[in-house]
Parts: structure tokens; sequence; C-alpha cells
């Protein structure tokens, strides 16, 4: 099979398209033939060892997080959608296994999810690992109920796209931070108020629209970037920072959570739960029966990698990116 590897940590330019073989789907896990891979932040830092603290690279190595296709095989054992079925996941890319920038990927089941109908492949592609990061923050560590407010900091990126969705599903008030250039965008997805984070004092115009305070801050965009997270927090607050696997993050954490401690508040540190097919699957029933959007996509070929992953890191990426690996007929 042909897919994108490295082998060795470093940046782009380590990335090359190649030939390996095609994984065999051991016990318990499926095996996809990839029409689309999602393209993640967690793509370029696991390229260049952020993720070395989970895992022990084996070389070659295939990156990828976020996976679309169809099931072609399973392994022993395995249960979940049938071959033939249109699916998308997580890979296992985190536990060290080779990942979706490849033509076929070898996914544990419970991971698997049949795809939404009318759903197509790149929307799928795009969807787990952000989906994923914004459940964990709105429902897991948020814990956020109807009647609630929320303020949603990079609510213009791919997880704000779900986390303002799903916090209005729930039936809750939401705040977001974006550039001036997305406020359309996030009204349209339903927030009540759009702050922008360039031009406007985040903490002023959030306690003009609830003097009191929110219940939850989700920070999608992590370092400093919002340094009076728990100033704007209500009495027993949340401040949930999707993991970054920066150093800055990880120092800085720790200071913020004993500080909220000091003062009646929390925060957590957010990121997708493995096995993840079960958040994974209320995701899909979502999109499937509560409309749900997922965010504006730009695709390019496999063999493109590099270049969408230097366009991600720099932040020139105009939308979410999706890598194309093949055509397969629906």
């Amino acid at each position: 099979m042909r897919a994108i590897l490295i082998d060795r940590i470093g940046p782009s330019s380590e990335m090359k398209l190649a030939d390996l073989p095609t994984p065999v789907p051991g016990p318990g896990e499926v095996l996809i033939r990839v029409a689309c891979a999602g393209v993640n932040p967690a793509d370029w830092k696991c390229r260049e060892g952020y993720l070395g603290a989970f895992f022990q690279y084996t070389f070659p190595f295939v990156l990828g997080f976020d996976v679309a296709g169809v099931v072609v095989a399973l392994g022993q054992g395995a249960e979940g959608p049938p071959v033939g079925t249109r699916v998308f996941a997580q890979s296992d890319v985190g536990s060290g296994k080779w990942g979706s920038y490849a033509e076929f990927v070898s996914v544990r089941h419970d991971s698997v999810v049949t795809m939404p109908a009318g759903m197509s492949f790149a929307q799928a592609a795009a969807t787990p690992t952000p989906a994923l990061a914004a459940w964990a923050a709105v429902f897991s560590d948020g814990g956020l109920q109807a009647g609630q407010k929320i303020l949603i900091h990079g609510g213009g990126g791919a997880v704000g796209t779900f986390a303002i969705q799903f916090a209005k599903h729930v039936g809750a008030d939401v705040a977001v931070t974006c550039k001036a250039s997305h406020r359309a965008y996030v009204e349209a997805l339903g927030c009540d108020l759009s702050i922008d984070y360039q031009t406007q004092d985040i903490e002023s115009a959030v306690r003009q629209w609830t003097p009191s305070g929110v219940d939850v801050v989700i920070d999608a965009v992590g370092g400093n970037t919002l340094p009076r997270a728990l100033d704007m927090l209500a009495t027993g607050g949340v401040l949930v920072s999707i993991m970054t696997l920066t150093a800055e993050d990880m120092e800085r954490l720790p200071v913020v959570a004993a500080e909220a401690q000091q003062r009646g508040l929390r925060t957590a540190m957010t990121f997708s739960r493995t096995p993840c097919g079960e958040h994974l699957g209320k995701v899909a029933a979502l999109i499937e029966n509560a409309n749900l959007h997922t965010p504006p996509i730009e695709t390019l070929p496999l063999k493109e990698a590099a270049r969408a992953l230097d366009l991600l890191q720099s932040g020139n990426a105009g939308a979410k990116l999706v890598l194309h690996v093949a055509d397969i007929d629906d």
C-alpha cells in the first residue's frame, strides 16, 4: 500500500510517500480501506515527537489520527460494522501503531463507527478528533447542562465548531471568541455572543453578557491566549483546556489548577478518550438526527500531506484540511 511515513521524528521534510505492507488486522481489529484522512494539529506534533511520552516510536511510522473509508476485513473476535460498511474512526496512532495517512489502516473494533447517512468521506474524516475533543470538553469534563452558560475560546476552529453545537443541543447559552472574519460563521452555528478577541476585551464582554460569570470555559487555543480565564467563571465553575501537548501549556496548566483550587473552581485538561467508539457513535447520531454541521473543508491529495501539515502548523490553513487517499464508490 501507499503511505505517508517518517523514518525519524522531525520537520515535514522527514515525511515521504512510500510503499509499505498492507496491515493484517489482529484480534479485535478492523481493516479499513481509506478514502480520506483527517489532518489535525496532533499529527505534526506526533511527527515532531510530542507523543514520545505516551509510546515508543517504531520506524517506519505512519502518521494520521482520523480515518474514513470502508471495512474490508475483520480480525479474530472483532465486532461492529461488517465488511463493506462505510465507517469513520480515530486510528490507534496514539498507541504507537500505524495511522491513517495510508491506503489501509487497522483500527481496534470499538473505535469504529458507521458513517451517518448522507455524510461524505471528507466530512467523516474531518470529524473524529475535533468532535471527540469537543465532546470530552463539553460533557465529560465540563459537565455542561441545560440553562448553564459556556465560553468557548477559539470557536471558529474545528473543535469550536462541534463544541458550539453540542452546547446548544443540550440547551446552554454560548459565548464564543473568534476572529472578526469568523463571527458570522459561529453565529450561524447558534452562539449567543461572539467576541472578536483581536479588538474586544474578552473578560469585559463576558461580564457584560453574564455579570456572575460563566459555568464553563473551554480553551481550545492554549498558550497564554486567555490569561484571565478563571476570572470569568461563576462560583463552582470549571476551566477545561484542550490538551495541546506543548511545553508551555504543560508548565502553565498545573499553576492555573492550583490557583483554581484556592478559589473554589475546577480545571481539567481534556483529550479524546480511547476506545472512543461510544462517544463517536453519539456524535454520528447527532449529525444524522440533529443536523449537526462539520467544519468547512479543504481537500488535498495524500502526496501533499507534508504541505497540509505545514499549512496547519503555520496557522495558514483556511479550513479543516483533509487528505484524499482513494476514490471509493458509495
